[in-house]
């Protein structure tokens, strides 16, 4: 959800981007790396949500990278916002994808899925879609796009009656304020 987010803000901007899978289908790191290769695109961006026993956003780049380095920068910027914190930005150099990418690429690691109180960062669609409008806010200031609040005026309707619980219709009561959109409860 997040590379999904992250993708429709970015082409929301205008921005070309090409993705590697949409899908929870495996691909090797070297078809990722040769594919963005192959692409001309001017960065490469892996999304990644962290296990291992920590907590915390943290961001790899290619050391000898200055632009890679710099877009690592920006999305920390924006993750902070959020109010995640930060591992900081690390050299990536082992990193296969970081490593091996012809242009600047970084690799964020979102947050960790094995700890209690990180994994409620991301535990739903809307919370991981947020991560993906800040990794696009970075993105486009790395490309010097400025961002466009999305329209305003769009207005929907969540009907109570349309789910088994009250608690599924103000779920998405809440995702569709988080996309930016005005939405209310309407009981029948």
């Amino acid at each position: 959800m997040v590379m999904l987010k992250c993708k429709e803000e970015l082409e929301r901007h205008g921005v070309d981007v090409i993705v590697n899978r949409t899908t929870d289908v495996e691909i090797s790191l070297a078809d990722k790396v040769s594919k963005a290769n192959e692409s001309d695109a001017e960065i490469a961006v892996s999304f990644h949500s962290n296990a291992g026993g920590g907590d915390g956003f943290e961001v790899y780049y290619y050391s000898s990278s200055v632009n890679g380095k710099k877009l690592a920068g920006l999305c920390e910027k924006y993750v902070k916002q959020l109010g995640q914190n930060s591992r900081g930005l690390k050299a990536g150099d082992h990193l296969y994808f970081v490593k091996n990418t012809a242009m600047p690429a970084v690799l964020v690691e979102s947050y960790f899925l094995d700890h209690q109180t990180d994994v409620q960062i991301g535990n739903t669609k809307a919370k991981q879609e947020v991560f993906g409008v800040a990794y696009a806010k970075a993105i486009l200031e790395y490309l010097g796009i400025a961002w466009k609040e999305p329209e305003s005026g769009v207005l929907y309707k969540v009907q109570v009656g349309a789910f088994a619980v009250r608690s599924n219709a103000e779920a998405l009561k809440r995702e569709l304020e988080a996309k930016g959109y005005g939405a209310f409860i309407k009981e029948e």
